[in-house]
């Protein structure tokens, strides 16, 4: 179908909500699209995907039954995503989502349960934003950059009021679809930010035709799963269900500085939180606790990934643990022929639990998105 073609269709029924829904619906799945993540991010897991299956289903699952999976630094749900296929052939039903910024917490919550409300949100932005004012549907990147203006400078204001309901969620993964290197950014305050460009000018079909899509495919993923959302710092969540029998964690936390310097046992052993500086898209935290992450690990069994560094090195081998080296290619923002860099990554993984300890500890992290 032409592009004219179907700037006439859609225009001409955009005066009816439910005809132009009926319409637009038809229309982008006429498109084949793989969804594969939520949002185009460069910190995303498919690209290891092979490698965290093989340490889930050749290691850890060969020493432990699990029926409960935490994801300690949720971000935008990668390494589940990578994982979910074996996690539900293994049995596992229980999903325990930890996310500190409560406005990526509550989108996950939304999309599990308010799809609908999402995509509805979505379509009658469409009709009334640009389709009934523009008369067509594919606007210029100068008018697409416009209507980003009006997108962002809503979401500042719910963010700001701090309402992170089905309209904050939604205008967070339509602004992230053209988003200019895919990077979602942080403020000093970690309120999210979205630049000013488009992700690729003149090509908007992750805006209008993966929307939709990529709600509708984690939806349909989380459904099958219970999934309990909580906005808590991860020491906290740590602290509550380390002694969880049957758990799994994932640890994907703020990276390290790419650092290949040497350093004496020593060193490490007094190097402070504000020496060990996190990469470019850390979050807004600059000082992490990386060592109180790290020690958490000998109590309980995980997948932890970061950034190959000495204080990774010095806890392996202070707790022997497993690990496992990949090779990341780091594409964001970079210009087409320009060579990409590569980032060598360490995965570590171990079964540490205690099985006869069961016993929750009182204090309870919150469970409230928002």
């Amino acid at each position: 179908m032409k592009t004219v073609d179907i700037d006439k269709l859609l225009y001409e029924v955009s005066h009816n909500a439910t005809l132009f829904q009926v319409e637009y619906l038809s229309l982008i799945y006429t498109f084949k699209h793989n969804i594969q993540a939520l949002l185009p991010y460069p910190g995303g897991k498919k690209k290891m995907e092979e490698d965290l299956n093989d340490i889930f289903n050749n290691y850890l699952t060969k020493h432990n039954h699990y029926d409960t999976y935490i994801d300690g630094f949720y971000g935008m749900g990668g390494s589940f995503r990578a994982l979910s296929e074996s996690l539900h052939k293994h049995g596992v039903q229980k999903i325990i989502v930890n996310e500190i910024n409560p406005c990526i917490c509550r989108m996950h919550e939304n999309i599990r349960n308010s799809p609908q409300k999402m995509i509805d949100y979505y379509l009658e932005f469409i009709r009334t934003e640009i389709l009934i004012p523009h008369k067509k549907l594919y606007i210029s990147t100068h008018k697409l950059l416009e209507i980003k203006r009006i997108m962002k400078k809503r979401f500042y204001s719910l963010q700001k009021e701090e309402k992170f309901g089905v309209e904050t969620s939604t205008l967070m993964i339509m602004l992230s679809a053209f988003n200019y290197s895919g990077v979602v950014n942080f403020t000093k305050d970690g309120s999210i930010s979205f630049g000013t460009l488009i992700y690729e000018a003149g090509d908007v079909e992750d805006f209008f035709y993966k929307t939709i899509k990529r709600i509708n495919t984690y939806h349909n993923l989380y459904k099958k799963f219970e999934m309990k959302f909580f906005n808590s710092d991860y020491l906290t969540l740590y602290k509550h269900f380390k002694k969880e029998p049957n758990t799994l964690w994932n640890i994907d936390p703020v990276y390290l500085e790419e650092n290949k310097q040497k350093y004496t046992r020593e060193e490490i052993l007094n190097i402070k939180d504000s020496e060990l500086i996190g990469c470019g898209i850390n979050y807004s935290q600059k000082i992490f606790n990386h060592r109180g992450v790290l020690e958490s690990l000998k109590d309980i069994d995980f997948i932890y990934n970061n950034n190959i560094h000495p204080l990774l090195h010095f806890y392996i081998d202070e707790f022997d643990l497993k690990s496992k080296p990949f090779i990341r290619k780091d594409n964001t923002g970079s210009k087409k022929g320009k060579k990409v860099k590569e980032v060598e990554e360490l995965t570590l993984y171990q079964n540490n639990y205690n099985k006869s300890a069961n016993n929750l500890i009182t204090s309870k992290p919150s469970q409230k998105c928002a």
